[in-house]
């Protein structure tokens, strides 16, 4: 009986050995799984506020730049973006609006002055309203207003298809119901737009812009030929942060107060002299000068002899030749908008490198079409530089403007310049104060084909040139990025990455269990 009460009294002891090995055990499987959850839902915190993703695709698409980061951590003015749509809505409409939903979230987690939320246009209109009556076109479903915060009034909106580049003829399938809009779509250029929009509303002094776009009541220029054009330039003025305003060139006072810079775009009939005075006297500025004109020449036009004068006394003489590519291996084929097909055209050199510095891909080729070749009448003179911008190459010929192109004679001309800027300066107590006029020779570099195509550097780079002439010295200049590769390039930031969640920490936990395992093995 002794004997049998000494077996439980052993017995008794081992079970309660085990049940307290075993109660720790328990505990310390519930505390772990415990900090796991938490430590999840901390990182998913961490992920949302701060750039902690890694993004492994070749041209980060899911990254912004370090020019807006650069300027997001500078930021001093709080800044709203409403999206006009459901949250949910925006991330389930397609691969291209979740990239757009996660570029939008990396603002937010660069700096603390962005305030980032959706809005549902049917069940909020009110909101809608608010931003509606600051702005003058419809606003849609899907647009993104960005505002300054504490003025609402300041405002940019920015519409979901200028975010993205296109193939042409993908999209015109698209246009017409066939295919879908993810098809067309080659690369996404939106974060130039954001991040210009973003600079605008918070600066204390954008650049203005009047478009000389009517004479009397009535369009100014060819609408058929040069509409397109026009239209894409503008809207990427508009998206690079400019405002603009569209008048008249004879019934508005183009007051150096309210405008820095003017448009005129290819007038088919030529300028009285009192809309010659006013271009000359906007950009005289009363001696103070830091006025700039764009002018835009175009094949439709007729003869301007008052206009063509008054460029002549700024050096510049536009001739009635457009420049024909001669060599088929020179020529690029290209989609214009005028055209069903593809047009073999000239490619332009960069000939001063002054006005396109900044410019993130020099290589792109720059497509001529059209172009009426420029004549510099003089280089440097008292008060006065001319310069020309862009060449073509020396295989170009030229034809008369108005003569059938296919009776031209195709022997070369020689290297054609068919862009050009002139400037006037005013040196006072050693400070330069100038006003210069940028001429294109056609209005074809601006068309909407090239200019919403990445393939090609025509808006980049008529930007850049732009930036620089009217002194956007903060203005950023930011690369589209290709979205037609699917391959994953791992950077060696993300190798450095991958390697720490697969090995360093699964190493980590192994070696806690074996610490573990001898530490009970040798109770």
């Amino acid at each position: 009986m002794a004997d049998t009460e000494k077996k439980k009294k052993k017995l008794s002891v081992a079970t309660v050995k085990k049940l307290k090995y075993g109660s720790i055990a328990t505990a310390i499987t519930c505390i772990v799984t415990v900090l796991v959850i938490v430590m999840n839902i901390l990182v998913n915190i961490l992920v949302e506020k701060y750039p902690l993703k890694l993004d492994l695709t070749e041209q980060a698409k899911f990254e912004i730049s370090e020019e807006s980061i650069n300027y997001l951590k500078t930021m001093e003015q709080e800044v709203n973006f409403t999206v006009l749509m459901a949250e949910s809505k925006f991330q389930t409409s397609g691969e291209s609006l979740k990239m757009v939903s996660e570029i939008l979230n990396r603002y937010t987690q660069y700096t603390d002055k962005i305030n980032l939320k959706y809005v549902d246009p049917s069940t909020n209109p009110d909101i809608v309203n608010q931003y509606q009556a600051n702005y003058s076109a419809s606003l849609t479903e899907g647009d993104i207003v960005i505002s300054n915060a504490s003025d609402e009034t300041k405002l940019r909106v920015v519409k979901i298809g200028n975010l993205f580049d296109y193939d042409q003829q993908k999209y015109m399938q698209y246009y017409y119901g066939q295919g879908t809009l993810e098809d067309a779509i080659t690369g996404f250029s939106g974060e130039q737009n954001l991040t210009s929009a973003l600079m605008n509303v918070t600066d204390a002094h954008p650049v203005n812009i009047g478009i000389l776009s009517m004479a009397n009541g009535q369009a100014l220029y060819n609408p058929q030929f040069t509409g397109s054009g026009l239209n894409a330039l503008v809207n990427t003025l508009y998206n690079n942060g400019y405002n603009y305003e569209e008048i008249d060139i004879y019934k508005t006072e183009l007051d150096p107060e309210k405008y820095d810079m003017l448009l005129l775009p290819a007038p088919v009939n030529d300028l009285t002299d009192n809309g010659i005075d006013k271009l000359s006297e906007f950009l005289y500025n009363n001696g103070n000068y830091n006025k700039n004109l764009i002018y835009i020449a175009s094949f439709t036009q007729s003869n301007t002899p008052k206009l063509d004068e008054f460029l002549e006394t700024w050096g510049i003489k536009i001739t009635n030749n457009l420049v024909l590519e001669g060599d088929a291996n020179a020529a690029q084929q290209v989609p214009l908008s005028i055209s069903t097909g593809t047009v073999a055209v000239p490619v332009a050199t960069i000939a001063e490198e002054t006005y396109s510095a900044g410019l993130p891909n020099t290589s792109l080729p720059i497509a001529a079409p059209l172009c009426r070749s420029i004549e510099l009448l003089w280089e440097e003179k008292t008060g006065g530089i001319t310069q020309a911008l862009l060449n073509t190459s020396d295989s170009v010929y030229l034809s008369e403007m108005g003569k059938n192109t296919e009776e031209a004679d195709t022997t070369p001309d020689g290297s054609q310049t068919i862009a050009a800027v002139t400037s006037r300066r005013n040196i006072v107590d050693n400070v330069t104060y100038e006003s210069n006029i940028l001429v294109l020779g056609s209005v074809m570099l601006c068309d909407s084909a090239l200019m919403q195509d990445s393939s090609y550097n025509n808006a980049q780079y008529l930007m850049t040139v732009i930036n620089n002439i009217a002194g956007k010295n903060d203005n950023l200049v930011i690369a589209s990025k290709d979205l037609t590769k699917e391959t994953i390039k791992i950077t060696e930031a993300g190798a450095k990455g991958i390697h720490l969640f697969i090995f360093s920490i699964p190493a980590a936990v192994i070696a806690v269990g074996v610490w573990v395992f001898l530490r009970r093995r040798n109770k």
